[in-house]
């Protein structure tokens, strides 16, 4: 009995899995940005495939040109990493920046840690002493 109740639960949860997945694929069909965002994302945690990396790529790709902020910081990471599409810095910096101008956080931390790294580091000069309590 125990059985027959736990498998015919899992076999619900499946269903409705697969129901929400042809439900948010119609959608994003239609042009929902959201709807697009969270099938790439389907497509990326599930990705066992290349093929399954581009489509991930195809509906970041579409959701980001529209705006969307999260779309545009997953794009820029597929970008940076090399995860289903060639890796592409400049590409990965523009679409973080799109992100960042958005007001997504993570988006500006990343870009951060890129113009901290490209920031000259200042010369220090030995043997000079810049104290306003220097004596002679």
């Amino acid at each position: 009995m125990k059985k027959k109740l736990i498998l015919s639960i899992c076999l619900l949860f499946t269903t409705l899995n697969a129901n929400n997945f042809k439900s948010v694929a119609q959608s994003a069909q239609y042009g929902d940005v959201y709807a697009q965002y969270n099938l790439a994302t389907q497509y990326k945690n599930k990705a066992q495939t290349q093929q399954d990396l581009h489509s991930a790529f195809k509906w970041y790709h579409k959701s980001a040109t529209k705006g969307y902020s999260a779309s545009q910081y997953q794009l820029a990471l597929m970008f940076h990493y090399g995860s289903g599409v060639r890796k592409n810095a400049e590409l990965a910096r523009l679409w973080f920046t799109r992100a960042s101008k958005k007001g997504h956080a993570q988006a500006q931390s990343v870009l951060y840690r890129f113009y901290a790294l490209e920031r000259p580091q200042p010369h220090t000069v030995q043997n000079r002493r810049y104290s306003m309590n220097f004596r002679r």
